[in-house]
């Protein structure tokens, strides 16, 4: 394709030890539209990206897959470009996400879907897991629609939408959760909802949201077990 113009680096690196500690590491830097891109990582330590090595990719109409099955996995990536498609697996204890997109002058992060699944399949158990999604910093990212789906135990997730109409949906089976999500901007008849359906105990969600208009909450919190849910809520225009 002419107008596809995209420089990649890829980087594996492998660790060798008495024990079989295994890893898998990817760091890729991507400039330029039309991005396809398809990560399959099976084994111990996986790493998409870490703390001072994001995978970054710059560029409107972006396919993003990844799937990663083992243990104590890291994902960090940052993004810029409209138009983003974001599909991620992760099975097994120990996940590390963070994903971030900001607009700059040249990108915007408008029309973005996420969709995060941490052990949806059941195979594992998905305890400690912590989750960072930024989505518009510098500018608002409007149309965005985030969903997680999260089975496990004591996972942190920080939510953080700034921009008008961009719904975000969890649906959480686990143990002692915490959640903090953030949404600010302005909403229309279709956007701007936060829906959460919890299903286990000691859950503790943090809600904020605040714009001209069309703060939704849709929140269902089955608790089973006994154990308390703690929700706070904060919606102001």
């Amino acid at each position: 394709m002419r107008n596809f113009k995209a420089i990649i680096f890829i980087l594996f690196l492998g660790t060798v030890s008495a024990m079989p500690a295994y890893s898998n590491d990817i760091y890729i830097t991507q400039s330029g539209a039309g991005l396809n891109l398809d990560i399959i990582q099976d084994g111990q330590n996986n790493v998409a990206g870490n703390s001072t090595t994001a995978v970054s990719l710059i560029g409107a109409s972006m396919n993003y897959s990844l799937t990663q099955t083992g243990n104590t996995n890291i994902l960090t990536s940052d993004l810029e470009g409209a138009s983003a498609s974001i599909d991620m697996d992760i099975i097994g204890d120990g996940n590390d996400v963070v994903l971030n997109c900001d607009a700059t002058g040249n990108y915007s992060c408008d029309n973005w879907n996420v969709d995060l699944d941490i052990n949806d399949s059941g195979a594992a158990t998905g305890d400690s897991s912590n989750i960072d999604i930024d989505v518009g910093t510098t500018m608002n990212s409007d149309d965005s629609d985030v969903t997680l789906q999260i089975l496990g135990d004591s996972t942190t997730a920080n939510i953080d939408i700034d921009g008008a109409s961009s719904p975000v949906s969890i649906t959480s089976t686990g143990s002692t959760n915490n959640f903090q999500i953030n949404v600010d901007g302005n909403g229309d008849s279709a956007g701007h909802a936060v829906t959460i359906v919890h299903t286990g105990s000691g859950a503790t969600y943090d809600v904020v949201q605040s714009g001209a208009y069309d703060s939704i909450l849709n929140l269902t919190v089955n608790t089973s077990t006994g154990a308390a849910a703690d929700v706070d809520i904060s919606q102001t225009q």
